[in-house]
């Protein structure tokens, strides 16, 4: 036996919604018509007939919201600008204070004990201390009741996918800038700095590379100065870099590598990351796993990577009732730092 399943009038209208969004549905003025049966598009309560006996989470600009926040999230997560999550560790966080990231240092060599000797103290490691804190990014967007009078369907259909790539490309230059802007980290000392023994002058080019592969694995503890061995997994260029990058990274053969160079190496093993927002054509950078060592850290409100979209208005108050237009309201609440410098080297070339 078929067994079909029979949506109810108001699943309907949500489904045309969400069409509309998906270019299935190609009037946002039938769409508010069917939905709320103000044939005259007044945006008078009273001309809402289908309303009336409505629950409020039903009326037409929540449902409207509802699909422009699925269709943001869906863009959100397909719009090419998620490649810092591989550089990032992610945490959830509870509230707006100050978050505080101490980094305890290591232990050295044990020492040897002899027959019936007593067992030395162990010298203490020293800790650092990273610290950011949240901060809320958003804005506001309207819906006129003449973008839906005169069908204007580019306008609405534009609201959902300019929201989710502004939220996107938001953290994305936000987590990147962190590497790109060379900024003062909890130390007091920029992040690729001499003392940090991290950084270099020279371009992109076979022996840059191994230098910077070989400064990362020179970098030792706090406190105890042994040697990490830490080896980089990413190598993170502007787009003028990019062939440059994946003719050393991924194409050795292509005359950039000689094989006794790439030899135990492990350079096919690296992942070259395009950064879409960097005008710098010629700073590069490598980046350690984040599982090897934490570099960067970076905390979303209520562990929330996605931003959240807010309606404002009721039909009878309101900029609805005041304007004729739905508000509504994207918010996204994060914050980062450098947590350790030992896992980045930035070649800042002259």
């Amino acid at each position: 036996m078929d067994v079909k399943i029979k949506l109810d009038q108001h699943d309907k209208h949500l489904e045309m919604l969400d069409d509309f969004f998906d270019g299935k549905q190609h009037s946002i003025k039938a769409a508010y018509q069917d939905f709320t049966g103000d044939r005259c598009i007044t945006g008078e309560y009273r001309d809402c007939k289908n309303l009336k006996a409505a629950v409020i989470t039903s009326q037409f600009d929540q449902a409207l919201g509802d699909s422009i926040a699925r269709k943001m999230l869906m863009e959100y997560n397909s719009a090419g600008l998620e490649s810092w999550r591989k550089i990032v560790n992610i945490a959830p966080l509870s509230d707006f204070r100050t978050q505080r990231r101490v980094r305890i240092g290591g232990y050295g060599n044990l020492a040897i004990v002899n027959q019936s000797a007593a067992y030395a103290a162990v010298t203490s490691p020293t800790d650092e201390e990273a610290t950011y804190s949240v901060n809320k990014r958003g804005g506001i967007e309207d819906v006129t009741l003449e973008a839906i009078r005169n069908d204007d369907v580019l306008a609405v259909r534009r609201v959902p996918v300019k929201l989710a790539r502004a939220a996107a490309r938001t953290l994305y230059t936000f987590v990147f800038d962190l590497i790109a802007t060379n900024p003062t980290i909890y130390d007091s000392v920029t992040l690729f700095n001499a003392t940090h023994s991290n950084i270099g002058t020279s371009a992109l080019a076979q022996a840059p590379l191994l230098a910077g592969r070989m400064a990362m694995m020179k970098q030792t503890d706090s406190g105890s100065s042994e040697v990490l061995g830490i080896t980089p997994r990413y190598l993170v260029v502007p787009p003028d870099l990019e062939a440059t990058a994946w003719g050393l990274v991924v194409s050795p053969s292509t005359g950039y590598f000689i094989p006794t160079a790439a030899q135990g190496q492990n350079i096919q093993t690296w992942e070259t990351i395009v950064v879409k927002t960097w005008t710098d054509t010629n700073n590069w950078f490598l980046v350690a796993d984040p599982s090897d060592i934490p570099s960067i850290e970076i905390g979303f409100l209520d562990g929330k990577t996605e931003p959240e979209l807010f309606i404002q208005d009721a039909p009878n108050a309101g900029t609805m009732f005041t304007n004729d237009k739905i508000t509504y309201k994207i918010r996204h609440v994060y914050g980062g730092a450098v947590t350790d410098y030992r896992g980045l080297y930035g070649a800042i070339v002259p």
